[in-house]
């Protein structure tokens, strides 16, 4: 018997970095507008006979041992982390199987989403063999993020997980005493899916560096940089209203001006080859693009009408973009099966 769990990523259209805690706190305007993506990272979970195992198609590796072996083997360091949280050396080995749709570096949110799949599947097999591990929604989101800011030791935003365990369309919210997230599965989902196309840029890029350069700066009390912030977050806040109400050309203007505001922070954001891509997607007809994440490279979104978009997809491909087979994910974190 095996247990499945499939997990969405996400792209992010407004207000990223400011879910990074306490950034939270010390802004008088924060919001984060995300939604999921079918590029998933898949978690498959069985038991094994022996010894357990940890298989990554996606990076060719493979550990296996008793449980101490594994959890401490260093070769997969994020999913050893989760096993030895999750899991107890006195229970059943188990056989575990990781991949990931998205490609590495893509600006996704790709192992925080990954590690809601493999929480979400442990949690599972806790409860086949009798020892559950009752969490909420917010206490699984809190936990994963916790363990991966533990394991990179910068600090960590939440809106990944959130993208990744729901799904839809998510408004995220920081008022004192917790995060507070509405998603949307609704009709206004249907209508973005519509207009999406994802590209990956061909340039890999890592969003630690870029946000903790930014957490530093703000904590330093670099005015420009908390002016930009707050910039930002009365702008997310305001795409959050048009997303409630249905406004996608708002929305996209909206999320043009917040990308413009990003790029005051971060002069490396935007690289020749995302520029080149996203001047070719405008120049065949689509509304708006940008670099999901903390930009550098990764995966851009690109919307378009749908009548655009063979026209795009070559002019993106000419421009040396590679489309993807992803679009807006309506269902959270899905766990099927049993061991």
């Amino acid at each position: 018997m095996v247990i499945q769990a499939l997990s969405p990523t996400r792209v992010d259209i407004a207000g990223g970095t400011l879910d990074i805690t306490p950034l939270t706190q010390i802004l008088q305007h924060r919001q984060t507008v995300n939604f999921g993506i079918t590029l998933h990272a898949r978690v498959e979970i069985e038991k094994s006979p022996k010894d357990f195992n940890i298989t990554s198609e996606d990076q060719g590796r493979t550990i296996s041992g008793g449980f101490d072996e594994v959890v401490g083997a260093g070769s997969l360091p994020w999913l050893e982390k989760l096993l030895g949280y999750f899991w107890r050396k006195e229970w059943a080995p188990l056989s575990i199987r990781i991949q990931a749709k998205s490609p590495a570096g893509a600006g996704l949110g790709g192992s925080s989403c990954l590690g809601i799949a493999m929480a979400s599947a442990l949690l599972k097999a806790r409860q086949d063999i009798g020892q559950p591990l009752k969490l909420t929604d917010h206490q699984l989101v809190q936990t994963v993020q916790d363990l991966e800011t533990g394991l990179i030791r910068v600090p960590t935003g939440c809106q990944d997980y959130w993208g990744g365990l729901r799904g839809g369309i998510n408004i995220i919210s920081y008022p004192p005493g917790g995060v507070q997230v509405q998603t949307i599965h609704d009709n206004k989902a249907q209508a973005l899916q519509e207009l999406l196309l994802l590209c990956y840029s061909g340039v890999s890029r890592a969003s630690g560096t870029n946000n903790w350069a930014i957490f530093r700066r703000a904590f330093e009390g670099d005015q420009t940089i908390l002016g930009i912030l707050n910039e930002i977050g009365t702008i997310s806040e305001t795409v959050a209203r048009a997303v409630l109400a249905g406004q996608w050309s708002e929305v996209f203007k909206l999320s043009a001006q917040e990308w413009q505001l990003r790029t005051r922070m971060w002069s490396d954001i935007e690289t020749t080859e995302t520029k080149r891509i996203s001047a070719a997607a405008q120049g065949a007809g689509a509304m708006f693009s940008r670099i999901c994440g903390a930009g550098g490279g990764g995966v851009m979104a690109i919307f378009a009408e749908p009548r655009y978009h063979a026209k795009v997809k070559a002019a993106v491909q000419e421009a040396g973009g590679q489309i993807l087979d992803g679009t807006v994910s309506f269902k959270g974190t899905e766990v099927q099966g049993s061991l």
